[in-house]
């Protein structure tokens, strides 16, 4: 199991480090910034929600791993849940009516996507060692 949760969180923090620190930074390089934003409101709910299930099933499959490790899981599925069903709504609905209050809300979910992917990264340095 903990090969397999290896290469989960793995892929996981290859995703968000790609998407986050190349992909979206680009696309705002790239395109006008209202096009830009139209393509990552389309795919900040999956990413999101791919982090949600990677930490979701770390923390059901991770508990034999040692207690390190399901508290880490259970902390990022938690930052997760939150990022996805509370920030990222709310943020959306802000876009809309209140620029100045969401942008608030976008750097506390560039602030939880970065302490997501620490996490990752610990949960994997932990992992890495059970390989």
């Amino acid at each position: 199991m903990s090969k397999f949760l290896f290469f989960l969180n793995s892929l996981y923090l290859g995703m968000g480090l790609f998407f986050s620190f190349y992909v979206a930074p680009t696309l705002f390089k790239v395109l006008e910034k209202a096009d830009a934003g139209k393509v990552v409101e389309k795919v900040f709910p999956v990413y999101f929600g791919v982090g949600f299930l990677v930490m979701l099933v770390s923390t059901l499959f991770g508990w034999k791993l040692g207690k390190a490790f399901s508290l880490l899981a259970l902390l990022n599925l938690t930052i997760h849940g939150i990022h996805k069903f509370y920030v990222l709504p709310t943020a959306g609905q802000l876009k809309l009516v209140d620029y100045s209050a969401f942008m608030k809300w976008h750097a506390l979910s560039m602030g939880l996507n970065v302490i997501g992917l620490v996490l990752t990264l610990f949960m994997i340095i932990l992992l890495a060692k059970r390989v």
